[in-house]
């Protein structure tokens, strides 16, 4: 039950306990008829809490609950007059403004009807300005009111399309970046393959082009001893070119995945998801991460990356906590959250990702996870 709908119930049940005060005051020497509006108005009660409780929002059963309550609010008013009950008596309002089409036509009708009934009976008919006032003015504040519910009714409904549109962003932002890990993964794998071919290409050529070099030489060493010279200075030139283009691809595959400062990296994974006030992410270290091999660092990037966004994704959590200790021989890694967890463990592209990367490291991995306590990961890498 939404939040509103319990203050509003709560405040109901104040005001009938108002109107049982009334109704032994006014017909304490009527037994019969004090009991009869008491149970009647108990009876109200439990049909006030089974609608906003049990009964779906739109079903007909709903719209029977509240018609009755509208019904039996204007007995109420007509019987025992007073405060409690001409409050009570727009309780409804709300709650029927929250409906559609014929139904909300329908029971606005119907209170509306009951609203001006029960106004003539109290003030009479108009036949004075005095008596003509003082139905305008209730009809006034009947309308006021409910432009009030019908407003508030908007803005709730402003509100949860705003909520909505934040769990789409959410989740739009957690696929990009999913997406964005896997292009980094993909464009890596490209880059590997790209350079093993270059590195083929240009380093295998040079080379099988300098032990032809150096065999010709080999051959003309006693016969043309001037021109091994020349193929000597050509061999050189043919080396020098080799080392210059080995030095450009590592320097290339260096510039490709070096990370300077790994706690402003994470910190930048970590801002991506500031904006939604529901999720918060705790990252704590005891000590330099940035002496550590790129290697290393890359694994441990990565699978914070992936973690984030597995939390929130599949596990909808709203916390989540990464822990990394540096100790003499090792490093762990501990990442938890609170999100929905399992009871059984099915490993992802992802997780088989993270495993991947740490056992080529020598690490371990470990899953911990329960329905009760969120998914965690358990990692070790030796230093």
């Amino acid at each position: 039950m939404p939040v509103h709908r319990k203050y509003l119930l709560v405040f109901r049940y104040f005001l009938l306990v108002s109107i049982f005060i009334k109704t032994y005051s006014l017909y304490h020497d009527n037994i019969a008829a004090m009991t009869l509006l008491i149970v009647f108005s108990t009876i109200l009660m439990i049909n006030d809490y089974i609608r906003n409780a049990k009964l779906e929002a739109d079903s007909n059963y709903r719209c029977f609950s509240l018609l009755f309550t509208i019904c039996g609010a204007a007995l109420l008013s007509y019987f025992v007059k007073g405060f409690g009950t001409n409050i009570y008596l727009f309780f409804p309002l709300p709650e029927l403004l929250g409906l559609k089409g014929v139904r909300l036509k329908t029971l606005f009708l119907v209170h509306l009807l009951f609203f001006l009934m029960l106004s003539f009976l109290d003030i009479g008919m108009p036949k004075s300005w005095e008596i003509l006032s003082s139905l305008g003015l209730n009809l006034l504040t009947y309308f006021a009111v409910a432009s009030i519910s019908y407003s508030i009714k908007i803005i709730r409904i402003e509100k949860e399309e705003v909520n909505k549109l934040n769990e789409k962003l959410q989740l739009a932002n957690i696929e990009l970046q999913q997406y964005t890990l896997e292009v980094e993964e993909l464009t890596t794998s490209k880059e590997r393959t790209r350079m093993a071919q270059e590195l083929h290409d240009s380093l295998g050529h040079s080379l099988m082009a300098l032990i032809m070099h150096l065999e010709f030489a080999k051959k003309i060493c006693d016969a043309k001893p001037d021109k091994v010279k020349e193929v000597l200075i050509k061999s050189e030139d043919i080396a020098k070119s080799s080392i210059k283009s080995l030095r450009e691809a590592v320097t290339l595959l260096k510039e490709e995945r070096e990370i300077k400062d790994f706690n402003v990296s994470i910190h930048e994974i970590i801002n991506n998801f500031h904006m939604f006030n529901n999720i918060k992410i705790n990252f704590n270290t005891n000590g330099n991460l940035d002496n550590l091999s790129s290697s290393i660092k890359n694994s441990m990037y990565k699978t914070v990356k992936e973690s984030i966004t597995n939390s929130i994704k599949h596990g909808k959590a709203s916390k989540i906590d990464i822990n990394i200790t540096r100790e003499e021989k090792y490093i762990s890694l501990i990442l938890t959250d609170n999100g929905v967890g399992c009871n059984k463990i099915v490993k992802s592209n992802g997780l088989i990702g993270i495993e991947n990367r740490v056992t080529s490291l020598k690490g371990t991995v470990k899953y911990f996870s329960n329905d009760d306590i969120g998914f965690g990961i358990d990692i070790s890498i030796p230093v």
